[in-house]
């Protein structure tokens, strides 16, 4: 299998506001569609192309409350939302993946007629990415529709997933989406805490299979095992629960609740989509509703990250015996899941800085780096903890890896896709 390859996704599992939000690849070839052109004399990139947030990518995702984390950053003042995005993507799914006469236009000019094969597909990946195209740019929050997403030139891996689709099929070629669980990771977005996934698209064509992906560094290494093929229903439900997670974090919460029950209508197994549909719910305080859809996100995965640990905050909160017996049950999978979240340690280093335990304190920041090395604020926040030790050397040694760990991402959003 050919690797081209593009991104998806995003699945938030905590927020320090008491909520949270949450993708498929092939690899085996050295051949990757979908990085740009170099410049003559310039060096072949394989980072997302006008990636603006380097750190943060929005992905298929689901929102749920993350307990853990929540009971920890309870009290932090609230940031106001930023404004929320104008676009209103359609209600109905077989609207996400349709092309209008512009996009057939524009394909035309730049695809060979009739044509098949590699060619072809890198011919149409770059009319999406190059500068002589689309100059299709990374936007951690553009979450769009194929024609939007056109229309646009940006978006998240879920938006070029779309558009790379509808093109794809448009000229012949069968086309599904894949997800790439393997490639989940921890992010701040404002005040949600993501555990964001991945997805790229699965192309066959004149006796060949490729994987077209936007973000090549998130599949590399990567065996075919570790991608998984999804139905478009799959997809839809994803798109909207992650349109979702981006409204909740806009604080547009009657928007979200219509978008996460609409995903759990498109796909009433998607184990993700229940869960963010939970975590809006016991948002709202529809605690009753919440645990229904928790059950429902579990019976569909039992291992469903994205719900244990908000089913087990859910039921203490409704508080029976028989509630606090459940949650008994799951407390240890819900404490596996935030002993992996970084911004989990990094709370909890909160914690014991304010009891003046900084032994402690320190400990727990080491953990959260060593999960997650490319986050400044644990860098900061380490280096007030060892000065407090008495520890100067090493507050110094560690302010220098702050330092050049903003200039690195500094680079790479003012230099994007190098």
């Amino acid at each position: 299998m050919k690797t081209l390859r593009a991104p998806v996704g995003l699945q938030a599992l905590a927020a320090a506001i008491g909520d949270a939000v949450t993708g498929f690849a092939c690899v085996r070839t050295s051949t990757k569609i979908g990085e740009r052109r170099p410049a003559q004399g310039a060096a072949t990139s394989r980072h997302c192309p006008r990636r603006r947030h380097p750190a943060l990518i929005r992905a298929v995702g689901a929102a749920l409350l993350f307990a853990g984390l929540a009971a920890v950053a309870a009290g932090e003042p609230e940031v106001p939302p930023a404004p929320a995005p104008a676009y209103h993507a359609p209600t109905d799914p077989g609207e996400l993946l349709k092309m209008d006469e512009p996009m057939r236009r524009f394909f035309r000019e730049r695809l060979l007629p009739g044509g098949y094969g590699e060619n072809q597909l890198r011919k149409l990946v770059d009319a999406i990415l190059q500068p002589d195209g689309l100059n299709f740019a990374y936007d951690t929050e553009g979450v769009f529709d194929a024609r939007e997403a056109f229309r646009q030139r940006r978006g998240n891996c879920v938006s070029f997933a779309f558009l790379v689709v509808a093109v794809a099929r448009e000229y012949g070629y069968t086309v599904s989406f894949q997800s790439v669980a393997s490639a989940t990771r921890w992010e701040r977005h404002g005040d949600l805490i993501l555990s964001v996934n991945h997805i790229n698209v699965h192309v066959e064509g004149g006796g060949d299979a490729y994987c077209i992906d936007l973000r090549p560094d998130l599949t590399e290494g990567l065996r075919p095992h570790e991608m998984q093929m999804i139905e478009d229903k799959r997809a839809c439900a994803q798109f909207y629960y992650t349109l979702g997670v981006f409204n909740l974090g806009h604080a547009q919460t009657a928007e979200a609740l219509q978008l996460m029950t609409l995903a759990t209508k498109i796909d009433p197994d998607c184990a993700e989509a229940w869960a963010n549909l939970a975590s809006v719910q016991s948002h709202l305080d529809n605690l009753t509703d919440a645990r229904a859809s928790f059950e429902r996100a579990l019976r569909a995965d039992s291992n469903c990250i994205t719900a244990l640990d908000g089913f087990v905050s859910v039921l203490l909160r409704l508080g029976s015996p028989d509630d606090r017996r459940i949650a008994a049950k799951y407390e240890r999978r819900a404490q596996a899941i935030r002993d992996r979240n970084p911004y989990y340690q990094q709370k909890l280093a909160e914690r014991a800085q304010e009891q003046g335990d900084w032994i402690a304190a320190n400990k727990l920041l080491r953990r959260a780096i060593a999960l997650k090395d490319d986050e400044p604020q644990f860098y900061q926040q380490q280096v007030t903890v060892l000065l407090k030790l008495g520890r100067d050397e090493d507050a110094r040694r560690v302010a220098a890896k702050l330092e050049k760990l903003r200039l690195r991402l500094a680079a790479a959003e003012n230099h994007p896709g190098r």
